[in-house]
């Protein structure tokens, strides 16, 4: 990790953890990540939930390959840290670019049995644009958890925590980017 690394543990309740990584990246890494993220092809598509009466609320995203998330060698920078050792015995099942915009509703969803890395691409975000990831209870139904959206920060969770975002305010920029990196175990007995 590099030397002005910090990392943060919140315990959320029993046996579950939120991660927060800080200055693992240099600027550079983070104006070359925003400029691949900011020219990703964008789908309409997926939603955050299974609720039927919520499936009409479709957000834009683009689906990484393993070689786009090569391409930002996030990879390669996570190797050297706790994270690595986090989703150890695990693999990608999926990458996914997220583009969340002042309008959106999200909605409180859950990754079963999977680990999650999320990381906030954006180069700026200050104080009053909001765009907070919102940690809930087992039964989400009490916030237990905000995290900021701070440029360049990494969030590692458990999947199975009830989970969701707070759209920006409409002072922010039009785009909030966050890239989900969703790990599962290659062997499911080691859970």
């Amino acid at each position: 990790m590099r030397p002005s690394a910090t990392h943060t543990i919140h315990d959320i309740g029993p046996e579950r953890q939120v991660h927060i990584f800080d200055n693992l990246f240099d600027q550079q890494f983070i104006s070359d990540t925003f400029l691949y993220c900011s020219m990703s092809n964008f789908k309409i598509g997926w939603g955050d939930t299974v609720a039927f009466e919520d499936q009409t609320n479709k957000y834009l995203h683009a689906a990484y390959s393993f070689d786009d998330v090569q391409a930002l060698k996030i990879l390669d920078v996570l190797q050297d840290t706790p994270i690595a050792q986090m989703v150890e015995g695990m693999y990608m099942t999926k990458a996914i670019l997220n583009l969340s915009t002042p309008s959106d509703a999200h909605f409180t969803h859950v990754h079963p049995e999977a680990k999650v890395i999320l990381y906030y691409p954006n180069i700026k975000w200050a104080d009053g644009w909001h765009g907070e990831t919102l940690f809930f209870d087992q039964d989400a139904k009490n916030i237990v958890l905000a995290t900021r959206y701070t440029p360049g920060r990494i969030t590692v969770f458990d999947g199975s925590t009830p989970h969701s975002i707070r759209p920006q305010s409409t002072l922010a920029p039009q785009f909030r980017f966050s890239l989900a990196l969703v790990y599962d175990w290659v062997d499911k007995d080691k859970r």
